[in-house]
């Protein structure tokens, strides 16, 4: 993942910052990367996706290289968290938000939160529970809740998300997922998750149940989208969440960039790892969609986007 921020860093660095210092976090499980100026600072938290554990730790060290108090929150998968990605209390973002809040380097006005697929689900939850956080940057997000996922073939279905102990309404899957998984095995082909969620979005009254109320997010939110996305619709998804803020007459500027030609993992893709598909369980491979090219170029365009966007969100306050 670092490899992907190399060019980044020539764009949106003016003049070299201080080495970041990084440590476990307190407090929640994850990591905290900071620099060593003495002035408080703003603060990012980072949610990985359904891969779990703490992968966002090499982003939190570059987002502190431009000046940010950064912290890769770790949600499931990690000892003392939930194993699998299953009613995900959000008060798990909660108390990674209430730690933050009460260092002496952060500046509690200026707190952002950025999530990738499943984290980015996960952070347009929290920022619709948590006004404490003031920008959301959603890539290849839904946002609302879709059904958990269990670590093997399971008939006992849960919701991603509770709050308040409660689980969340959720859109469950349709039969189109399993039929993708059977024609994988059977015939040997990548496995494209994204026949199984098209077939679940038909439900269109389960979406309405499980929408989150973006309406009391505290601040701009930012969505990213793929085109060529083959896990799920993520354009359709945030096409649908930015839809919904307009309606509610959300009083921040909201905004969303689709890459059409660009694959589910294209915001860490580098010509190295162009990420159009990966090793999965089973033998298995998992398509993520789009072109090497595709993804690069989406990758190099919407870094700059996302901190400029960070800058007018949380900088101006």
């Amino acid at each position: 993942m670092n490899a992907a921020f190399l060019a980044l860093l020539a764009v949106v660095q003016a003049a070299p910052l201080p080495a970041p210092t990084c440590s476990p976090a307190t407090g929640f499980m994850g990591t905290i990367c900071t620099t060593a100026r003495s002035e408080k600072h703003p603060a990012i938290l980072l949610l990985g996706g359904s891969e779990g554990g703490n992968s966002l730790g090499p982003l939190a060290t570059r987002y502190a290289q431009l000046g940010y108090v950064a912290a890769s929150v770790a949600y499931f998968g990690l000892p003392g968290l939930p194993q699998t990605l299953q009613e995900i209390p959000v008060e798990i973002v909660g108390r990674a938000l209430a730690a933050i809040e009460k260092r002496d380097d952060v500046d509690p006005g200026r707190i952002a939160i950025f999530g990738v697929s499943k984290g980015g689900e996960l952070a347009l939850l929290a920022a619709s529970t948590y006004p404490e956080i003031h920008a959301v940057i959603a890539d290849v997000p839904s946002p609302f809740a879709w059904e958990g996922i269990a670590a093997g073939p399971s008939t006992d279905r849960k919701s991603s998300w509770t709050l308040n102990a409660k689980p969340l309404p959720y859109v469950p899957y349709a039969d189109a997922m399993g039929r993708a998984f059977s024609v994988a095995l059977s015939a040997h082909t990548p496995l494209d998750l994204r026949l199984g969620y098209d077939d679940a979005m038909s439900d269109r009254a389960a979406i309405e149940r499980a929408f989150f109320p973006l309406e009391k997010i505290n601040g701009p939110v930012f969505f990213l989208s793929a085109g060529d996305d083959r896990i799920w619709n993520s354009e359709m998804q945030s096409t649908l969440g930015i839809a919904y803020l307009k309606n509610k007459h959300h009083r921040f500027a909201d905004t969303s960039t689709i890459y059409p030609a660009a694959g589910h993992l294209f915001i860490i893709a580098t010509p190295e790892r162009p990420l159009i598909d990966a090793p999965f369980s089973g033998g298995l491979q998992l398509l993520f969609g789009g072109t090497a090219k595709a993804n690069v170029a989406a990758a190099t365009d919407a870094w700059p986007h996302i901190f400029t966007f960070l800058e007018t969100a949380l900088h101006a306050r």
